[in-house]
């Protein structure tokens, strides 16, 4: 029988602990950096539909006024994305008709706003890639435009 001395037998133990905890780094680490990320891409997405909504306020706000436009309406939700960094297609907006040119005083119009969440997550991945994030304001004219 072969008798170890202290110091031998402690750097055995320690060799022991020191592979274990690498396994258990192996083993945990993939998974820890799964949950990670996937929170940030939920919370990329939460973000991007929160901005969704505050766009279509600002826009419907815009245009709830005297004299204005749909035009007016889609230039304040384009100000406000390239205020927020968010990228958006061409026609992110629409306006339910009569829109706010043609509505009479306390007539509800609707404004969507339609976000992809391509371009605008910060941890691109396949779980959200294709989906469209969207929101609708409804307000009601104040005053009809003049003719």
């Amino acid at each position: 029988m072969i008798k170890l001395c202290k110091s031998s037998r402690r750097r055995i133990r320690d060799r022991e602990v020191r592979g274990v905890a690498t396994i258990e780094l192996a083993v945990v680490l993939p998974a820890l950096l799964a949950l990670t990320l996937g929170t940030m891409d939920l919370c990329s997405v939460m973000f991007l539909k929160e901005s969704a909504v505050l766009a279509a306020y600002e826009g419907a706000r815009q245009g709830v006024g005297r004299g204005q436009r749909n035009s007016d309406v889609i230039d304040r939700v384009q100000e406000f994305l390239a205020e927020r960094n968010i990228a958006y297609n061409g026609d992110c907006v629409s306006i339910s008709s009569p829109g706010f040119g043609g509505a009479a005083t306390l007539e509800n119009v609707t404004v969507t706003v339609q976000l992809p969440t391509e371009g605008n997550l910060l941890v691109p991945s396949s779980l959200f890639g294709g989906v469209n994030v969207s929101a609708s304001v409804t307000m009601r004219k104040e005053y009809q435009n003049p003719q």
